[in-house]
């Protein structure tokens, strides 16, 4: 079992959205099929990063008309669509050093020997691939239970403007009105659940790699007899090679989160800009404006903005977590009776491995859950100023 096989549904879904085909794809292996993938490709381009964005935009130029909880719902969705196509282009741009990573995992597999080792690999792969739909399952739930509002209330899902079509004259332009929005939102759900889950699955894996690592400096001279470790200068040179080679591993473990952690610098980032607002938008939606069922709608969209932030910022407090076990591994490990030479190599590793593994976004925020629990305290407390000033009463009251 291999690391990069906890990459397989991930990529499948870059390859379902016109970003990469894999090596083994049709689109790699024909000239044809090539051209045609790359037209597909950029058919998804300028769909996901211009049709998308400008039919939300426009469409509050007629908006006339228009109940707030509409107004609320599209923008609410309207934010996170407008902002996708920057994170679709860090992605895209980054894909290269994300498949960089894979050699880094291949080092690390290499150094694996015991069953118990390649099962910890096996159950990460299974619980990344079922991830990945989890993400595409739970964001295709808010689509599906947004469009069977929509026609509960006889109102379009977002409220998009269509060339030549109006809603409002027929129960038919109705319809299609509705699945066009559907069609849309879908194809932007697929989009942002790949954007948002990739960066789960990458610290994953470098957390597993450190959990492994820690693991093999804690048994250092521990399946050795005190007496042999003092009288065999052949025993403390194994471990002295064994300890370079845990060494090693760790540099490699610190290249393959080089690769990671600038993608996830620029996609968090953005996300970050706007998780506030959204959060706060969907609030006021929920507790002001709307009714029963968009509530529940909206309910499960602020359950998928969740998804978007908390678990990356959670996957990278733990992995810092997981860097300080790795420190006390090296304290656990049987130093005593070992070689002048493994004492000193052990001081500089350990040396090396207090330094924390701390992610930031851009630079500016730190990458953990104290900025996540900030934001959605942020969001809370926009929310609790909207409802304080009882605007949501005031605009009742004029219309």
């Amino acid at each position: 079992m291999e690391s990069r096989r906890a990459l397989d549904n991930l990529f499948s879904c870059f390859y379902a959205q016109g970003m990469q085909a894999p090596e083994d794809s049709r689109p790699a292996r024909s000239l044809l099929w090539r051209r045609i993938y790359r037209c597909f490709g950029a058919v998804m381009y300028v769909w996901q990063l211009l049709v998308v964005p400008a039919s939300f935009v426009i469409s509050y130029r007629y908006m006339g008309g228009m109940e707030i909880t509409q107004v609320l719902t599209s923008l609410q969705v309207a934010i996170n669509a407008v902002i996708l196509p920057a994170k679709i282009v860090a992605l895209v741009g980054s894909l290269p050093l994300l498949r960089r990573a894979e050699i880094h995992m291949a080092e690390l597999d290499g150094r694996c020997t015991e069953p118990e080792e390649f099962h910890r690999i096996g159950e990460a792969v299974r619980l990344c691939n079922r991830l990945v739909w989890f993400y595409q399952i739970s964001y295709a739930i808010y689509s599906v239970s947004t469009f069977v509002c929509a026609f509960l209330l006889e109102q379009p899902p977002y409220s998009l403007y269509l060339p030549g079509l109006d809603w409002q004259q027929s129960w038919r332009q109705f319809c299609i009105q509705a699945w066009i929005e559907f069609l849309i939102m879908s194809c932007t759900c697929l989009h942002q659940a790949s954007d948002d889950v990739y960066a789960v699955i990458y610290l994953y894996v470098v957390r597993l790699h450190v959990q492994l690592l820690a693991r093999r400096v804690r048994r250092l001279g521990h399946d050795l007899r005190a007496d042999k470790l003092c009288q065999s200068p052949q025993l403390q040179a194994e471990q002295c090679e064994e300890l370079q080679r845990c060494i090693v591993d760790h540099q490699t473990v610190l290249k393959l989160l080089g690769c990671v952690a600038p993608v996830i610098s620029r996609t968090i980032f953005v996300q970050f800009l706007i998780t506030a607002a959204i959060m706060g938008t969907t609030m006021i939606n929920i507790f002001i404006f709307a009714n029963t069922n968009t509530k529940i709608a909206s309910i499960i969209y602020l359950l998928a903005i969740t998804l978007q932030t908390a678990p990356c910022c959670y996957q990278a407090t733990s992995l810092n977590l997981d860097n300080e076990q790795l420190s006390l591994a090296i304290f656990q490990c049987q130093w005593l009776g070992q070689s002048v030479r493994f004492r000193k190599l052990l001081l500089f590793y350990l040396h090396r491995a207090q330094q924390p593994i701390a992610l930031a976004a851009m630079k500016i925020f730190p990458i953990n859950l104290a900025t996540y629990l900030g934001i959605a305290k942020f969001s809370f407390s926009l929310y609790t100023l909207i409802k304080g000033m009882n605007l949501g009463e005031r605009f009742i009251e004029a219309k």
